[in-house]
């Protein structure tokens, strides 16, 4: 059995903590060395950076590629974002067997859903009788005008958030909007859900986006299928966690639920760590082609604390 606690933390407790590995992300984005940038490394005493092997040359990649030579003095390690095999391999090679708690910094910005998730599942399945305590930090963003829909390659489970291998009366879909509202249309189109829930973050990072998010969305939140529109704020995963926790709560003991997070990356975190928190509940990975537009930090940090304490070792990382 493994317990996870969700909590909101602010960033200048992130800077003043001590951290036995950090995991960072080079990509095409410019907010992706923000937080990176204002961290002093000797605070972490083993700090990995991934690069992604998708559009390597692309946007401001060449140059958050030498931010991460010259200041961290590490060389990105060339990754899939849809490969995260190496992330257990790495986490395994740089932290020690001992009994005191182990500090991960993730700064999941511009990283792939599925390397922070095996993060969490390395936590949960591969450290026995020690607690585990990863910082997740993430840097809002001003994007650029998105100008062509998504176009789905894969839609598949989250490892570790695989859900019920069959289903009971009821089938739940629960979506987290974004700006890609066709997309979200066509995933609810094959869930052939019964009932839909979808929330979006409200606060965001400017009242601009909360308000395209709705419009983009409008068919989905007015399908006769979505039962309640939740508006949670970006800022606070705790309380995105606990929403979306309450609102699964009463389909939980007999539905087939299944959580799709299309918005932003704090709201997939909570999706993600209510799926892995209830072995019933899936959570999808919706993906489509590289689209390399830029994202600028906007100076606003949310940081999270999820504290995971495995109480048993059965382990079904990838070896």
């Amino acid at each position: 059995m493994t317990s996870l606690q969700v909590l909101d933390i602010d960033f200048e407790s992130v800077c003043e903590n001590q951290y036995d590995v950090s995991l960072f992300a080079s990509g095409y984005e410019s907010r992706c060395i923000y937080v990176p940038g204002l961290l002093n490394p000797r605070m972490i005493d083993n700090p990995l950076v991934f690069g992604f092997t998708e559009e390597p040359y692309s946007g401001n990649r060449p140059k958050n590629d030498v931010f991460y030579c010259e200041k961290w003095g590490c060389k990105p390690i060339p990754l899939s974002g849809d490969n995260e095999q190496p992330i257990y391999d790495h986490l395994r090679e740089h932290t020690q067997t001992q009994d005191s708690p182990l500090h991960i910094l993730v700064d999941y910005t511009s990283m792939s859903r599925l390397w922070y998730a095996a993060v969490l599942n390395w936590a949960r399945f591969a450290v026995l009788g020690r607690e585990v305590i990863i910082d997740f930090i993430y840097a809002m963003g001003r994007y650029e005008e998105v100008k062509r829909p998504m176009v789905i390659k894969d839609m598949v489970t989250i490892p570790g958030c695989e859900g019920r291998a069959y289903r009971l009366r009821e089938s739940v879909a629960v979506f987290g909007l974004g700006f890609h509202g066709l997309a979200s249309l066509c995933v609810l189109d094959r869930l052939e859900a019964d009932t839909v829930y979808a929330f979006l973050a409200s606060p965001g990072s400017s009242q601009e986006y909360v308000e395209k998010t709705e419009k983009t969305n409008e068919d989905l939140i007015n399908n006769y299928k979505t039962k309640t529109l939740l508006k949670l704020p970006l800022a606070s995963i705790e309380a995105c966690y606990r929403h979306l926790a309450e609102t699964i709560a009463p389909h939980r003991p007999d539905g087939e639920i299944t959580l799709v997070p299309m918005g932003p990356k704090p709201q997939v975190l909570a999706s993600i760590l209510i799926a892995m928190r209830f072995p019933e509940v899936a959570c999808l990975r919706v993906s489509g082609a590289p689209d390399p537009l830029d994202v600028t930090p906007t100076g606003d940090i949310v940081a999270t604390r999820v504290i995971v304490r495995a109480e048993t070792n059965i382990c079904s990382c990838p070896s």
